[in-house]
This record gives C-alpha cells, sequence and structure tokens, in this order.
C-alpha cells in the first residue's frame, strides 16, 4: 500500500475523492494501492478542482502531501 495525505483548510473537513470513490478525508493518511489517481474533494469552494497524481513510493511516515486551497 502507499499512503497520500490530503490537505484543505482547517477545521474544514471534506471526503477525498480518489478516481471517483470516496476514501477518506482530508487531515488524515490515507491507504490506497500505487496507481495513477484523481484526486477531488467533495463541496465546493476549493481549487485546483482536481489534481492528477501518481501515488507511489511512499510509507506511512511519508505520505504523498496533496494540497487544495479555497477557491
Amino acid at each position: 500500500m502507499e499512503y497520500v495525505r490530503v490537505s484543505f483548510v482547517t477545521g474544514d473537513v471534506r471526503d477525498v475523492i480518489a478516481n471517483g470513490n470516496v476514501v477518506g478525508s482530508t487531515e488524515t493518511e490515507l491507504a490506497l494501492p500505487a496507481n495513477y489517481y484523481v484526486i477531488s474533494l467533495s463541496g465546493a469552494g476549493y481549487a485546483p478542482s482536481h489534481r492528477y497524481v501518481l501515488v507511489s513510493g511512499t510509507s506511512p511516515a511519508q505520505p504523498l502531501p496533496i494540497r487544495f486551497d479555497r477557491a
């Protein structure tokens, strides 16, 4: 398994969507199989609308950081 940590505005917890499926929430380490993913958040008001990422070569101690900001 590989690991990502998706960040948004502190205190505004959102669902994290990977390739169309909810996989967890922001501000937590999420375990995913190694692969390419389209990552987005639930709700509106964030930018960019999605990120394309390759999830590979990570560990629980060093997850891939993915950041979204307010739109």
